[in-house]
């Protein structure tokens, strides 16, 4: 089945964010809206030289548990909603059916300065969670940083275009601006998933604990 690619909330609230595509197959669209959850989080890259992610460009693949299709959220860093002196991050909200679904795996496309760089994780990631009908899923916050190699001539460190991410906790900034963008949904339950530590070492994931907090 041929995903159909959408900026932000698909049919319903697309181009409201900068910087991320999101590519939702036919089959994780719902009829009823009673059976409809929300997934959010923000992906960004860190701009801190050498390691800095804005030569990346980062997609998390995610599924429902028991499917074998997987809709992606990527960044290409040309936009941002949120910069600050250390990063670059962007919004993502995507309307799913009930269930559960994992992180399973990231790939990143990157530049070492003389060719293109293709790395991903090697086993799945194992990072699980679940959407709730009305509810708001928040994952937190993923930010691409590039691995580090020395120039065996210059002696100077680089980034060599490999990639990982490290997760964080953006609650009230994500929360406050997924509002902002969509008051319509902040009558909705919010909930923080909390995320288990990932066996791949290009995810580094923030032990938490579950906050649920009622909007209405």
């Amino acid at each position: 089945m041929k995903p159909l690619v959408y900026s932000l909330l698909g049919l319903l609230l697309t181009g409201c964010s900068n910087g991320v595509v999101v590519s939702v197959p036919e089959n994780y669209h719902v009829s009823n809206s009673s059976e409809q959850g929300y997934l959010v989080g923000s992906l960004g890259a860190s701009t801190i030289w050498p390691s800095t992610g804005e030569n990346l460009q980062s997609t998390l693949y995610f599924r429902r548990q028991g499917s074998d299709t997987d809709l992606a959220v990527s960044n290409n860093n040309n936009d941002s909603d949120f910069k600050t002196s250390h990063l670059t991050s962007s919004l993502f909200t995507v309307p799913l059916p009930a269930g559960n679904y994992e992180l399973h795996s990231i790939t990143f496309k990157g530049t070492d300065g003389r060719k293109t760089v293709f790395s991903q994780t090697e086993k799945p990631l194992n990072v699980h969670f679940s959407i709730s009908a009305g509810e708001i899923t928040y994952l937190g916050q993923f930010i691409a940083s590039s691995m580090v190699s020395k120039s065996q001539l210059w002696n100077t460190e680089y980034p060599n275009g490999r990639g990982y991410l490290t997760h964080s906790d953006a609650e009230q900034r994500d929360r406050a601006f997924l509002y902002q963008q969509h008051p319509e949904l902040s009558a909705l339950f919010f909930k923080k998933a909390a995320l288990e530590k990932s066996p791949s070492p290009l995810l580094k994931v923030e032990n938490q604990a579950t906050q649920s907090i009622n909007t209405l």
